[in-house]
């Protein structure tokens, strides 16, 4: 499980290296309503795709190891590596990262990086907090969109109902 503390401590190191990421899954919800209403397994994060080379030296230095990547994964070319656009990492301490790479294009849509991209309107606009630390997350809109069109498990299903009824 990923504490409130652990959460709040990884999204302070992204914010330390200048990665630009918005919470999203359990933890954004949680972050949305103000609340921990749920223990959550991972921290789910939206990363700016010009971010994403400096996220993975920042993983590396960490200990954190790639565990999983997404069916939907889109690989990305640098001068000299590789990166998933869809992935999860763990460290030695079981905290995971799961992390999705999206694009501003320049008309300022969002595009999450799936493979087929998705565009988000607004997507990036929210704010919430974690055990009273600030962060930036998806919107609520957001939030429900990206839960749509696949079965839930238990959890999700109630962090929706609060969602909506927040």
């Amino acid at each position: 499980m990923l504490s409130a503390h652990d959460a709040v401590a990884l999204c302070q190191l992204l914010e330390q290296q200048n990665i630009r990421f918005w919470v999203m899954g359990g933890w954004g919800v949680d972050a949305l309503l103000q609340r921990e209403t749920r223990l959550h397994k991972d921290l789910d994060l939206l990363v700016a795709l010009g971010d994403l080379p400096r996220l993975w030296k920042l993983l590396d230095e960490h200990g954190f190891i790639l565990h999983y990547t997404w069916e939907e994964n889109r690989w990305v070319e640098g001068e000299t590596d590789r990166w998933p656009t869809a992935f999860v990492t763990a460290d030695s301490q079981g905290r995971e990262l799961d992390v999705h790479v999206l694009d501003i294009g320049p008309d300022g849509v969002i595009i999450q990086l799936y493979d087929p991209s998705w565009a988000f309107p607004d997507a990036i606009t929210g704010q919430g907090s974690i055990a009273g630390a600030i962060v930036t997350c998806v919107s609520k809109e957001t939030q429900l969109a990206m839960h749509t069109g696949y079965t839930l498990p238990e959890g999700q299903r109630q962090d929706l109902e609060l969602l909506r009824a927040g």
